[in-house]
């Protein structure tokens, strides 16, 4: 019985230390960060030198991502998590990119409905993991292709085209329209 009572006494202690005080003092530094020697400041500045010379060239601001092309906003420029990010900023917030010309890459999904017989194109995204995935539906633009251009389900789309909004049945769905394909 004595053994059992020390346990749970060390086990409560050792909650409460791992609990411990979460303000913070300012004139005390705080123990989990690493000061820096002298020594040690090279190949900071050399990371950082890689790091600069990887986005020579690139538009300094993050949310504005832009292209020679006259495309408001290339997600194809970005990482998958910021990819996958974004679309779902399009999915909450619609209207703040409905008539910007969007560039987007991802794996097609096709759905007919049954009720109506009518087909939707979608780019799939997914984040990172796999795990989660969004996508955009797309129109591609009449006048440079057919029904049969159309991509396959499964198969790897980069999209172009003007992102919008339609209501259908009373619901708001999002689109790319006048699309085009490479």
């Amino acid at each position: 019985m004595k053994k059992r009572l020390v346990i749970l006494i060390c086990a409560i202690a050792m909650m409460f230390q791992a609990c411990g005080n979460t303000t913070k003092n300012e004139k005390e530094p705080d123990a989990r960060v690493q000061t820096v020697d002298e020594e040690d400041e090279e190949p900071e500045e050399e990371e950082d030198d890689l790091l600069q010379s990887e986005y020579e060239g690139q538009d300094p601001n993050p949310d504005v991502v832009s292209s020679p092309a006259g495309i408001d906003l290339d997600l194809t420029m970005l990482s998958s998590t910021m990819i996958y990010s974004e679309v779902f900023n399009m999915v909450v917030s619609p209207q703040d990119y409905v008539g910007k010309i969007i560039k987007l890459e991802g794996t097609c999904n096709v759905y007919t409905d049954p009720y109506t017989d009518k087909t939707y194109y979608s780019c799939i995204v997914q984040d990172a993991t796999q795990c989660c995935s969004k996508g955009l539906e797309f129109v591609l633009d009449d006048s440079k292709y057919s029904k049969e251009d159309y991509p396959k389900s499964g198969d790897d789309v980069t999209i172009t085209g003007t992102f919008t909004t339609y209501e259908e049945d009373g619901e708001q769905y999002l689109t790319i329209v006048n699309s085009t394909m490479e």
